[in-house]
């Protein structure tokens, strides 16, 4: 039987963009086993309790989730999880401020982890000063031409349309969505459930989403990956396994980026998710180009 290999979440976003919030959500919400590397605790929402037990390194927190320290290097970070028993199920990475992601994400892929996907961070009222800084605007623009997501963070307090055209400017192609305190449905981020309630709009996280779900039986790849093509801007994350006549292949896409990763496992039923902005498409469109 194959590996089972560790997701890999990079977060990325120039300073002040909102990365630790963001980190903090997902430790909050989290139903699976999920390991943060992060260069400072002290800006995570950590009881001083816990780290006062934990071994400087790493902190276990009550639902199983664990923050270790980059003081060591990303390598010995990575390496010192995959010897753990059992494994996280997945792994955020906190780039710093001034990181470029894309160099990051270039560690992710040695076993046992395979990257999931590049998220930035920016602030609405400044990502459009920051992009043409003689200082940091190359840097900026780095980072958000790595990105798979870009998050237009503290959209309450400036003009989200103008942030996301200067998105689109430097980094086109690469979808966007709006959130408030960094707070966003962590299935855009994490790995999207097979089995999630079709047509369930999602209002706890600041901008709602809306999943739609098709399940069958064997598909044709040729369809499947028209349909991945074809999905509409509005349809952020998709997430599915697949059955083909040549075997079986886990589907994911990020924005317009797709990927078909073949797997060793004997299954008959093909299931995808879609997560995206209400009313994109429905679970009719799927049926449609997969039935």
């Amino acid at each position: 039987m194959s590996e089972s290999l560790v997701a890999v979440t990079v977060v990325g976003g120039y300073l002040g963009a909102g990365k630790t919030t963001l980190l903090n959500h997902l430790l909050a919400l989290a139903d699976e086993r999920i390991a943060v590397l992060i260069n400072d605790f002290g800006s995570l929402d950590i009881d001083a309790q816990l780290l006062e037990r934990g071994d400087g390194a790493t902190v276990t927190l009550p639902n199983g989730c664990i923050c270790c320290s980059l003081v060591d290097g990303l390598a010995t970070a990575l390496d010192n999880l995959a010897a753990l028993d059992p494994r996280p199920e997945r792994v955020v990475i906190e780039a710093s401020g001034v990181a470029d992601p894309a160099g990051i994400a270039a560690y992710c892929h040695r076993r046992p982890y395979r990257l999931d996907l590049v998220v930035v961070l920016a602030d609405v009222e400044a990502i459009a000063v920051q992009v043409v800084d003689d200082y940091v605007g190359e840097t900026v623009r780095g980072q958000l031409t790595a990105a798979d997501l870009v998050i237009l963070n503290k959209a309450d307090l400036g003009d989200a349309a103008a942030a996301a055209v200067v998105v689109e400017t430097h980094a086109p192609g690469v979808p966007t969505v709006k959130a408030i305190q960094a707070s966003i449905d962590p299935r855009v981020l994490i790995d999207l459930e097979p089995r999630a309630k079709p047509t369930a709009y999602l209002h706890d996280h600041g901008v709602p989403f809306e999943t739609w779900s098709w399940s069958g039986g064997r598909c044709d790849e040729e369809r499947m990956r028209r349909m991945a093509a074809d999905l509409p801007p509005g349809a952020v994350r998709a997430k599915g396994i697949v059955v083909t006549k040549d075997g079986v292949f886990e589907f994911q896409r990020v924005g317009i980026r797709s990927r078909f990763t073949r797997l060793d496992r004997a299954l008959t039923e093909s299931q995808i998710v879609v997560i995206g902005i209400p009313e994109s498409l429905d679970s009719g469109w799927l049926a449609d180009r997969l039935g």
